[in-house]
């Protein structure tokens, strides 16, 4: 690796960590996330459904235009019916990623089809479903990859010989909520194959690794809100799944979980920020922890699941919640960052709250 991209992913790590506000210092501007953008678009897609009041509908409905309006024109985004889109307004480098404005991303396009789903299912306006096969057909032919190791999803279309299992379970996610309204074999083939693939490098002790390096023949291991993202894929995925692969699929869902509930998250209703490292304790955990737990008992209906849901909530509410009403992004021991990160903490906190809320008010309905 040079010592230039050494050099900036530490500094984008440092700047993320940091307690201490030092962008206005280094000259790093304000700008706007497309992911932030579609994670706020969801959110007030459920506060609608839950409220009726326009003003959520208003915003839901603007921010979801506002990123179908910065869809990517490449050699594969050219064409009208297929969207794609970029999380980042900047170069972001990380040690297994480089991702810019320019580079489409699984990330973008996955919550790009969930929330015009979720738009849609709310609003039930047919322009949005049509948007979400847009970003569905974008999906499969940019970034689905078949090998001889089995079919995944790959985070970028540049990204080869790596395996990255969690985007596989966003891109089962966002197909799911996409079958629901418009079936389609085609559909449902890829996504058993992917079933298959997330079945088959679970560890015995039901952890994911996050990447598995096809060339070096290595995993790469980070056990924190990536779990929940395949977690919630293969129990949207599931309806879909085909014979014998159903039986395996169960059995992943529950030792996944019970990894998830057993190993990742105290008692107290907070999780270990990547296990078994317990700190900095992660908004972004935290969120995740709410939304899977509402989606186990959405699929399980078992009340137990809710509970664990209500109790991460109350814990972060408790504990990371700052009295002007903004939430902390990280907690450690005796301090907390609080630097108000749209991205990494407001989104994803008011999603796992809306979305908590949602599940709520459907029982109600029901």
């Amino acid at each position: 690796m040079p010592e230039s991209w050494i050099v900036r992913v530490l500094a984008i790590q440092f700047n993320l960590y940091s307690p201490v506000n030092f962008r206005p210092v280094l000259g790093i501007g304000k700008d706007i996330t497309n992911k932030s953008l579609l994670l706020f678009s969801r959110a007030y897609s459920y506060l609608f459904a839950v409220t009726k009041e326009d003003a959520y509908k208003v915003e839901s409905e603007k921010l979801l235009r506002l990123v179908e309006g910065k869809r990517l024109k490449n050699s594969i985004g050219a064409e009208k019916d297929v969207f794609l889109c970029s999380s980042y307004y900047f170069k972001y480098i990380a040690p297994k990623h480089l991702l810019s404005p320019e580079i489409p991303d699984i990330i973008c396009i996955t919550e790009f089809i969930k929330s015009a789903v979720a738009a849609y299912e709310v609003l039930g306006r047919k322009q949005y479903l049509l948007m979400a096969k847009k970003g569905i057909k974008g999906l499969v032919k940019a970034l689905l990859c078949e090998k001889e190791q089995g079919t995944y999803f790959k985070y970028t279309p540049f990204e080869e010989n790596r395996i990255v299992f969690d985007v596989s379970g966003l891109a089962l996610e966002a197909m799911s909520g996409v079958l629901r309204h418009s079936y389609n074999p085609e559909l449902v083939s890829i996504g058993n194959k992917v079933v298959k693939l997330l079945v088959d490098y679970q560890r015995g002790d039901g952890a994911w690794p996050f990447s598995y390096d096809l060339e070096k023949r290595s995993y790469y291991w980070q056990l924190d809100y990536h779990q929940g993202f395949i977690i919630d894929g293969l129990l949207a995925f599931y309806p879909y799944v085909d014979g014998e692969l159903k039986k395996s699929c169960m059995v992943a869902i529950r030792k996944g979980v019970e990894f998830f509930q057993e190993k990742q998250l105290c008692p107290e209703g907070y999780f270990y920020y990547r296990y078994p490292l317990k700190y900095p304790i992660n908004i972004h955990n935290q969120a995740q922890g709410i939304i899977t737990f509402a989606n186990l008992y959405r699929f399980f209906r078992d009340a137990e699941y809710l509970r664990m849901a209500e109790k991460i909530l109350k814990w972060t509410i408790d504990n990371m919640r700052d009295p002007s009403g903004y939430f902390y992004s990280h907690k450690w021991p005796g301090f907390v960052n609080k630097i108000p990160y749209m991205r990494w903490a407001q989104a994803w906190i008011m999603l796992a709250m809306s979305y908590y809320l949602y599940t709520t008010h459907q029982d109600k309905l029901h």
